[in-house]
């Protein structure tokens, strides 16, 4: 199926002398996109109900003078009871949202390594995620929603972009543990006057836990495990009698109106072999960790998301530790004295090669944990769904930087940003480079497409392992020999066989080397027969009848020059090509396809470039494939 939006003239020369580089299997014509983007494709998000966010600086301020008020009649001998005057509370952070207009105001927001800017308004609960939510004040065709952030109240925001205030935050400072865990990406912490002050008042650091203490009861976010080690007073009780917090309840007090008993904090705290729970309010450190996992159906086992991105909120608010998962799928942090935390994965790599994006250009695909967590671990597996798709697609093109480049000798693509769309609802996928400086694209579109359906059908894990490998190396081929894609003058049926059957060995050779590494016996889905070869991916093609202009560019010259296969002989079939090459590899192929602009040019350089046995039948091979048997891209 074909979209056609209307572009300038300038583009349209572009996009017909660059589609060139794939349409795998069904043709798409990459399209300018609609100012609605809010499509079938993405997920809409739902939000549930708005939370009381303690860390105001109001609250804090407020939060403040009830502590400092509590010691001087409670404690009166204590450090903080002596203290002439209180701190006025500054900003550590500001609660912003952001609403860009284009794509390059959004581009900036979502590579600012400080805003780290989310989709979902930080102050609310999300009943179920998704990739857009429906906000307020924004007009209709607006493609992007408002972006929300908490960021240190020293960074210099964008103010160029549409903005607002939501809000003035303070939080107790993050110790400086001096050692990140392996993978940790620094987060830029405030310089707060505020936090200095404080410190200055209680050389042992409890005030920040008394103060972050009550500010969870002024907003009435205590748990009931917390709730109950705790003692308060009434107010307005001269008594001094202090009641459990569901004795307060029956007599009708609501948390935000009692006052916490301080004394009988400090004494259990000096109570030798004192419950551990009893002393919860008091911040201790630990390693935010976890691992992020999916489910590979081709082979039957879990693997972990390797080389992602993990974002950990204080309180879902204000990014604290950021890190990278490992090969196993596993991250952990440097230690923290946060007890509340949320977590998210984003799915792009480290330094800034690619970056997956959740359907659209315009948003990135991540997955939010909605359930907080108390000094604890986020186990993530990925079944079914989005989420699943987007770490399958991350998979694979993480391994394609960082494993099949290295063993098979393949060109780069882009390493900055490469934009891989995946679009959970779409079919099959292309390639299209507008990025030439490697930053932002001439046009608001992402250099890869991937879809997960297949003649509507979701595809198994290792064909969408194949597929992105497939558009990878095309993204491989158009940064080593650009001109191929806009030659036009050449841009005719043979070199699009030539780039189609090169992703399509490639794909092939790499998809089965990666399967064969997770499981030994591994059979691919789809797979022609039942034993080796023909039950390895992309099988089928070795069986294929070849016949003059047959429309089929996808050939298997480059599994043929590889493979040690010749499917006349052994499937007894004479219909079949003869294929007496074998033992090329797949850096010798892709250096005579560099620089060749037709079927001749590469073959005879594959013969003067490269030793190899069996050259006197590359003739032989080419001939079958490469001359009259494809079909041009205008048709």
């Amino acid at each position: 199926m074909k979209k056609s939006i209307p572009l300038n003239a300038y583009l349209w020369f572009l996009l017909a002398t660059v589609l060139l580089s794939c349409q795998k299997e069904e043709p798409h014509t990459p399209t300018m996109p609609s100012q609605t983007t809010k499509a079938a494709d993405n997920a809409h998000g739902v939000l549930e109900k708005k939370l009381d966010i303690p860390y105001t600086v109001g609250n804090m301020q407020k939060a403040l003078k009830e502590v400092m008020t509590s010691f001087k009649h409670q404690l009166p001998q204590s450090k903080l009871a002596k203290v002439g005057k209180t701190v006025e509370i500054q900003p550590s952070h500001f609660y912003y949202r952001f609403l860009p207009k284009d794509s390059l105001e959004y581009e900036r927001l979502a590579t600012d390594t400080v805003l780290l800017t989310s989709n979902a308004p930080l102050d609310y609960e999300i009943a179920t995620d998704g990739d857009y939510f429906d906000d307020e004040g924004t007009e209709e065709d607006n493609s992007f929603g408002y972006q929300y952030t908490v960021f240190p109240a020293d960074h210099a925001f964008p103010q160029d972009i549409t903005h607002q205030k939501l809000n003035d935050l303070y939080f107790a400072p993050e110790e400086e543990t001096g050692t990140m865990e392996k993978g940790e990406i620094t987060v830029q912490q405030p310089q707060s006057k505020t936090s200095k002050a404080l410190a200055k008042l209680d050389e042992n650091g409890e005030l920040f836990e008394f103060l972050e203490l009550e500010a969870l009861k002024l907003t009435n976010n205590l748990e009931e495990d917390e709730l109950e080690t705790l003692r308060f007073f009434l107010p307005n009780d001269p008594s001094g009698k202090h009641y459990t917090h569901s004795e307060a309840l029956a007599l009708g007090y609501a948390l935000p109106q009692l006052h916490i008993d301080y004394a009988h904090i400090m004494a259990q705290q000096q109570k030798e072999g004192t419950d551990s729970a009893a002393r919860w309010w008091k911040r201790k450190k630990w390693n935010p960790h976890g691992r992020i996992t999916v489910r590979e159906d081709a082979i039957g086992r879990n693997v972990g998301v390797v080389g992602a991105e993990v974002r950990v909120r204080k309180w879902g608010l204000v990014v604290i530790k950021r890190t990278r998962t490992n090969a196993k799928g596993e991250f952990r942090t440097s230690s923290t004295k946060t007890k509340r935390v949320k977590y998210a994965v984003y799915f792009n790599s480290n330094h800034r090669k690619f970056v997956v994006k959740a359907g659209t250009i315009f948003w990135d695909a991540r997955h939010r944990g909605t359930r907080t967590y108390k000094n604890g671990g986020w186990h993530q597996h990925f079944s079914y769904g989005r989420g699943k798709f987007y770490a399958l697609v991350h998979n694979a093109v993480y391994d394609f930087y960082n494993r099949a480049v290295g063993k098979f000798g393949l060109n780069h693509p882009n390493q900055s940003w490469l934009r891989i769309n995946a679009q959970y609802t779409k079919e099959s996928g292309d390639h299209l480079d507008l990025n030439p400086g490697g930053k932002y694209s001439l046009v608001p579109h992402s250099e890869i497409r991937v879809g997960r359906m297949d003649n509507g059908k979701p595809m198994a894990s290792d064909e969408i392992y194949a597929l992105a490998t497939h558009e990878m190396t095309h993204a491989s081929h158009y940064r080593m020999d650009r001109t191929f894609f806009i030659n036009i003058k050449g841009a005719g049926c043979t070199l699009q066989t030539m780039a189609e059957s090169w992703a399509t060995g490639v794909e092939t050779v790499v998809t089965n080397d990666r399967y064969l590494g997770l499981k030994s016996n591994y059979i691919a889905t789809g797979s022609y027969r039942n034993y080796r070869p023909l039950n390895l991916f992309n099988s089928e093609r070795q069986a294929r009848e070849i016949r003059h202009r047959s429309n089929n560019e996808y050939t298997p010259i480059v599994i043929d020059l590889v493979d040690d296969f010749n499917q006349r002989d052994k499937l007894n079939n004479s219909a079949l090509p003869i294929d007496r090459v074998k033992g090329y590899t797949l850096k010798q192929i892709q250096t005579s396809l560099n620089h060749a602009r037709g079927p001749h040019g590469w073959k005879e350089r594959l013969k003067s470039q490269h030793y190899n046995s069996t050259e006197v039948y590359v003739d032989e091979l080419f001939s079958v494939y490469m001359y009259d048997n494809c079909k041009t891209i205008f048709n």
